[in-house]
């Protein structure tokens, strides 16, 4: 199965980046990241199986860390102004 071609949370991706303090190098758990998005701790582990979602680090076997920083970044990509411009990122890619 490929990639969705957006997730629930791209309409509110730039409410989530803006919203959120914290120091860009902080390591936050699975748990901490589903909070902040506001979406299971399922989808992110689907999303790192399939290659989708917000990138991570993975320390130790079963450990895995989502950089503070990076997840903003991953966000902010996702932010459009209006469906066609959704649509023809999509299709630059």
């Amino acid at each position: 199965m490929d990639a969705p071609k957006n997730h629930h949370l791209d309409r509110r991706a730039d409410k989530i980046a803006a919203a959120d303090v914290g120091a860009d190098d902080e390591l936050l758990t699975t748990r901490e990241i589903a909070d902040w998005f506001g979406v299971s701790i399922q989808w992110l582990e689907i999303g790192r199986s399939k290659n989708y979602g917000p990138p991570f680090k993975r320390l130790a076997p079963h450990t895995v860390r989502y950089q503070r920083g990076d997840a903003r970044k991953w966000l902010r990509e996702r932010t459009h102004k209006s469906t066609a411009e959704y649509s023809r990122s999509e299709t630059a890619a």
